[in-house]
């Protein structure tokens, strides 16, 4: 019989500060190293407690752990952890649990972590760390915009699940915590749970959400999760978006930027999209709680005036970009900066921080025409731009609605 807890660090601590740790633990010591290891990897710790230096836990640790190994209660309370620290009382004596208990609080705290109680699955601490740098109030800021484009043929019917799940899994952030079809928004994902999110894409075609700071926001425009009303007028086009909106003095953070990475690629596997965006939009206004723009404020490039027909890729450089194999083999000679390849697809990147397209441009002269001009299209009036060269997939659009239901 064994008591087990796991604490989940951004960054490992050394040896020095986890020894300084334990000598300031009233009742601990440590003992040597038992497996006699080096310095570097995992290591197996002995901490003893009283005068008669009686075993207490073992200290194991540092494991490197992937986002998808970290639990999302921690996730949710820790930004960017990136390693794991074992704690093993064996025998589970009740006043050695207690020092575990109490040394893993400490070390979470130290290396601005959280503990986990895995036999109650308790974390502590209670509040989040992820705190995220805050623009000051009533100013004009820039925020990322992110879109996913994909044909809704394609996409899952269990999409809205998976949406939360990945939220969960890399950004809570992202996570709808109201949600509804127009303002103020209704529903509550917190009081009305994962199901109501769900259902509500049975019912609607386009289903705004409300994040936490620093996203602002999500949009889903089409039909998801068997959308019982597929005759409506979004049913002309074969083309959807899923949007979300991001403050960009956030993504200074390389953690906020790593998470948001994560976020984008694994939400472009799961919907199977063709091509997906992250891209700086300046002229917001920043209330402190709120975003707003003025009406004649220039718009990015999307596909909201193509009725779901593809026009062609964004006709100037955007920071990160997913391409499919739909477009990867078309663009992949002619990028600059970084390209890292999936199987599903590549992602590419300019800088490492977020940059609008004339810092791109300043950087990368060239990147004025980032990928052939022939595959990009244009949204605007009086009218809009087809790319003289797309992907045959991408033309055959203005999908037939299904027939309605016999209800006779």
């Amino acid at each position: 019989m064994s008591y087990d807890l796991a604490v989940y660090l951004p960054e490992a601590l050394d040896a020095e500060a986890l020894t300084a740790l334990v000598d300031a633990s009233i009742g601990l010591q440590l003992e040597e190293i038992a497996d006699g290891g080096s310095g570097d990897g995992p290591q197996n710790w002995h901490i003893l407690r009283g005068k008669r230096a009686a075993y207490c836990f073992t200290l194991e640790g540092p494991f490197l752990v992937e986002p998808e190994d970290v639990p999302h209660e921690v996730t949710a309370a820790v930004l960017g952890a990136g390693v794991m620290y074992s704690i093993l009382v064996e025998g589970a004596e009740p006043v050695s649990i207690a020092h575990a208990v109490r040394f893993a609080k400490r070390l979470a705290k130290e290396g601005n972590g959280a503990a986990q109680d895995l036999q109650t699955e308790e974390i502590w601490p209670k509040t989040s760390t992820r705190a995220a740098a805050r623009p000051e109030r009533d100013t004009m800021i820039d925020i990322v915009e992110v879109r996913w484009y994909h044909l809704m043929d394609e996409v899952r019917d269990d999409f809205p699940q998976r949406y939360l799940d990945l939220a969960r899994q890399y950004l809570p952030e992202a996570l709808p915590k109201r949600f509804g079809s127009y303002e103020p928004l209704q529903r509550n994902l917190a009081r009305d749970g994962d199901q109501a999110f769900v259902k509500f894409f049975s019912e609607d075609c386009d289903v705004s959400t409300v994040g936490s700071f620093p996203t602002a926001g999500a949009y889903f425009k089409g039909v998801f999760g068997g959308h019982m009303k597929q005759d409506r007028p979004t049913r002309k086009g074969d083309v959807q978006v899923v949007s979300i909106s991001i403050h960009r003095l956030a993504l200074e953070d390389p953690r906020w930027r790593e998470a948001l990475e994560r976020f984008f690629i694994a939400v472009a596997i799961e919907l199977r999209s063709f091509y997906a965006t992250a891209e700086v939009d300046s002229g917001w206004g920043w209330n402190g709680r709120s975003l707003w723009c003025y009406a004649s404020k220039p718009s990015l490039y999307s596909q909201k005036e193509a009725w779901g027909q593809w026009l062609g890729l964004s006709p100037h450089p955007v920071w990160m970009a997913w391409f499919s194999p739909l477009y990867s083999d078309l663009v992949r000679p002619h990028l600059q900066g970084a390209v890292q390849k999936y199987p599903e697809g590549i992602m590419h990147r300019f800088g490492d921080g977020p940059l609008g397209r004339e810092e791109i441009i300043e950087r990368w002269p060239e990147a004025g025409e980032w990928v052939p001009v022939e595959l990009t299209g244009a949204v605007g009036h009086p009218e809009s731009r087809f790319a003289d060269v797309m992907p045959e997939r991408l033309t055959r659009m203005l999908v037939a609605p299904p027939p309605k239901p016999d209800r006779t």
